[in-house]
């Protein structure tokens, strides 16, 4: 914020306590937004974190995810042109639900509950290595996504260790190949480039697992809550077409929690985990990362 005056500075100090939009710009978060709403929102959740503090991370996660819980769904709901951090807690995606329990959750545990260092945590998790730099430089391939957090030590994909099938047939070239289906890469050939290289890049790995579908079932009893649960996609050239939170329901069913747009909201489904994806002509099987607790 160089450049600022005495009084500019002044003013934004006093729009930050009265907690109007809060531009997140702390630990190099350089652009981006959290609306007054979920600023409220986040001082709600923090306040049941702090109480819950002493609990392990994939604990916490299960505890805002269900503090969550009716959240409404919106589509697209990060698709800001020019690219910035957007950061929601009132309205939602999949992966932007699983995302802010994460950054919640990993928050609470250091003790940390200022909305800026929410945005710089999310940021660090959604960017390719936590630098906004145009739309292609956000992570929109899942399996990026654990990569990225499995080098960073948040997490590790456990697909493998339970069982899961050898997916060396994965290919990543969907946004590539139907560009002109995102608003961003259309008539865009130079960013267009950049998600190609990023998708060339993924595919020079050979480590990517599923659990096939008809395996689920078998191996569900080894799920824990707050695994992080990916649905892969039988489209060519995709990988995970929705992610979820794991949930040991009160009835002993194997669930899970997530930000549904057939209901339009964060649910626990009425579905276990096998009879979800089984239900599901576009899903082969699912993957699982664990979080470090």
């Amino acid at each position: 914020m160089k450049n600022f005056s005495r009084i500019s500075m002044v003013v934004l100090m006093l729009a930050v306590a009265l907690q109007a939009p809060v531009a997140a710009a702390a630990q190099g978060v350089a652009q981006g937004n959290i609306s007054q709403e979920s600023v409220q929102k986040y001082g709600e959740l923090s306040k049941v974190l702090q109480a819950n503090q002493q609990k392990s991370v994939p604990e916490l996660m299960i505890i805002v995810a269900k503090q969550m819980l009716g959240t409404e769904y919106v589509a697209g709901t990060l698709e800001k042109v020019p690219e910035q951090l957007v950061v929601s807690l009132t309205q939602t995606d999949c992966i932007l639900f699983v995302e802010s329990c994460l950054a919640m959750a990993l928050n609470a545990k250091k003790g940390i509950f200022h909305p800026d260092s929410l945005c710089a945590t999310i940021q660090s998790l959604r960017y390719r290595d936590g630098k906004v730099d145009g739309y292609a430089s956000r992570i929109h391939y899942t399996s990026e996504w654990i990569r990225q957090g499995e080098a960073r030590g948040i997490f590790r994909e456990i697909t493998d260790v339970l069982s899961g099938d050898n997916l060396s047939g994965q290919r990543f070239s969907y946004m590539s190949e139907h560009s002109d289906a995102y608003r961003q890469l259309k008539g865009n050939p130079a960013e267009v480039d950049r998600i190609a290289q990023m998708e060339a890049s993924l595919n020079q790995h050979t480590d990517y697992f599923v659990i096939p579908k008809e395996a689920v079932s078998k191996m569900e009893h080894l799920l824990k809550d707050g695994d992080i649960l990916g649905f892969n996609s039988t489209v060519k050239g995709l990988d995970i077409a929705h992610v979820a939170l794991v949930y040991h329901k009160e009835n002993g069913q194997v669930g899970f929690i997530h930000a549904s747009q057939a209901d339009g909201k964060v649910v626990i489904d009425e579905k276990s985990i096998a009879d979800y994806v089984n239900s599901r002509k576009s899903n082969n099987g699912i993957r699982i990362v664990r979080v470090n607790r």
